[in-house]
C-alpha cells in the first residue's frame, strides 16, 4: 500500500457528535415544519425552498498480490441542507460522516450584488484548482489523484472565511477571477495553515457555437503568511513537520465533446499541476545541509469516454511528489488507473478500477482493483462543468 495514507493526515477538525445531532435535528424540525416529513423539497418561509439531500459513498479495494489486505469502508455519508434564505440570500450546509466522525464539511451564505459580483462567507472548499471543489463521492475515478491526496488534502483544502467572485461581462468565453481570505485553511497533508492565508482564481470558459466543444482552463494562487513554528506541537517522527508551506500554484484545464444531439455520449479530458515552495525546518532529522530542496510538484491527467447514458470508460495518469519527501529521498509516486463505469440513473453509480502504481518513498509497487457504489436521494447541489 502507498505511504501517503501513513503520512498522518490531519482531518478536518470535526465537529462534535452532539453539536452535529443538533444542526441536524434543528434542519429537520424546521424543513418539516414547512415542507412536510414526505418531502425532500417544499417551501419554506416567505415561499423559499428548502431542499434535503443524502449521499452514501461506499468502496472496497484489495491489493491484487495479498488479498488479505483487502477492505470494505462506507468512505463518506454526507447531509445537504440548502436553501434560498430570501431574495438576497442562499445558504447551504453540508454534513459529512468519515471514519467514525461527523464533520462541519461546509456551511456557507452566499449573496449576488451587482456588476456581476458574488459574495460567498462561512466554511467552504476553496477556490483553488478543480477537484479541491469537489467531494470525494463526485471524483472522476474511484479514488483522489494522488497529487492532490500527496500535496494538499485528502478531503479537500477547507476554510473559515470568504471570497468575492466577478464574473466579467464576456459571453463567450466567460472569464472570472476570485479572491478569498481565511482565519485558517486545514491542509491535511502538511499542517493547518494560519495567519490569514489568501487564495487567487482566474478561470475562462468557452464553448463552440454548436456546444459539442466545450473548455474550461483555471490558474490558481495561495499564499500562505504564517509565520507558525513547523515543529510546535509536532514530534520528529511526524512528516507534517519538516517544513512550512510558503505558498501553492496550480493550473488545470478540462475539455468536453460530445456529438451534435448526443447529449451523454462524448470525450472528457482533464488535468492538474500543483507546485507547492516551503522552508525546510533545518532541525528536522531528515535535513540535510546544503540540499537544494524547498519545492514539491505533481500532476494528474485523465480521458474519458461515455458511450451513452449508462455506460463509460476510461483511463488516468498520475506523477507526484508527497510533501517534504524530497527532503529525504526525492522520491515520488507514479500509478496508472483504467476504469469503467456504469449509472442506472443519475441517482446511482457503480464503478471497477484496475491500479498499478510504483511507490518509490515506500519502495513498492501494487495492483489494486477498487469497485465503488454511490447513492444518491432527495437534493444534491450542482455538480461543476
Amino acid at each position: 500500500m502507498t505511504q501517503i495514507a501513513q503520512h498522518n493526515r490531519m482531518k478536518i477538525k470535526p465537529l462534535p457528535a452532539v453539536k452535529c445531532l443538533l444542526v441536524l435535528s434543528w434542519s429537520l424540525f424546521f424543513g418539516f415544519m414547512f415542507t412536510g416529513p414526505a418531502s425532500a423539497s417544499g417551501v419554506g418561509i416567505a415561499g423559499t425552498p428548502i431542499n434535503f439531500g443524502a449521499v452514501l459513498d461506499t468502496v472496497f479495494m484489495t491489493p491484487v498480490d495479498d488479498t488479505k489486505e483487502s477492505e470494505f469502508e462506507v468512505r463518506a455519508f454526507e447531509l445537504n441542507i440548502g436553501a434560498p434564505v430570501d431574495p438576497y440570500f442562499d445558504l447551504l450546509v453540508t454534513l459529512g460522516w468519515h471514519e467514525g466522525e461527523f464533520e462541519l464539511e461546509e456551511a456557507w451564505i452566499s449573496a449576488i450584488l451587482p456588476y456581476n459580483i458574488k459574495v460567498q462567507a462561512g466554511r467552504e472548499l476553496l477556490p483553488f484548482g478543480y477537484l479541491n471543489r469537489v467531494h470525494e463521492h463526485d471524483f472522476p475515478q474511484v479514488d483522489q489523484p494522488y497529487v492532490i491526496e500527496g500535496l494538499l488534502t485528502d478531503h479537500g483544502l477547507i476554510g473559515d472565511g470568504g471570497h468575492i467572485e466577478f464574473l466579467a461581462p464576456f459571453l463567450n468565453p466567460t472569464l472570472s477571477l476570485n479572491v478569498g481570505i481565511y482565519d485558517s485553511i486545514q491542509h491535511s497533508v502538511g499542517r493547518r495553515i494560519d495567519g490569514f492565508p489568501w487564495v487567487g482564481r482566474i478561470q475562462s470558459f468557452y464553448q463552440s457555437p454548436s456546444g459539442s466543444h466545450s473548455l474550461l482552463t483555471g490558474a490558481s494562487y495561495l499564499n500562505s503568511v504564517s509565520d507558525k513554528d513547523p515543529m510546535e506541537g509536532r514530534s520528529m517522527s511526524d512528516p507534517r513537520a519538516r517544513g512550512k508551506v510558503n505558498y501553492m500554484a496550480g493550473i488545470d484545464i478540462k475539455y468536453k465533446w460530445t456529438p451534435e444531439g448526443r447529449t451523454y455520449r462524448g470525450l472528457t479530458l482533464g488535468g492538474e499541476y500543483l507546485y507547492i515552495d516551503y522552508d525546510p525546518y533545518k532541525e528536522h532529522d531528515v535535513y540535510v545541509p546544503g540540499l537544494n530542496v524547498g519545492h514539491d510538484k505533481g500532476f494528474f491527467a485523465y480521458a474519458a469516454w461515455d458511450f451513452d447514458r449508462f455506460w463509460g470508460i476510461g483511463y488516468r495518469y498520475d506523477n507526484t511528489d508527497v510533501l517534504f519527501s524530497r527532503l529525504e529521498d526525492n522520491a515520488g509516486i507514479e500509478a496508472h488507473s483504467v476504469y469503467g463505469e456504469w449509472r442506472a440513473t443519475e441517482f446511482s453509480r457503480l464503478r471497477l478500477q484496475y491500479q498499478y502504481v510504483d511507490d518509490e518513498l515506500a519502495g513498492e509497487k501494487d495492483n489494486l482493483v477498487m469497485v465503488q457504489g454511490t447513492f444518491f436521494i432527495g437534493w444534491h447541489p450542482p455538480h461543476l462543468f
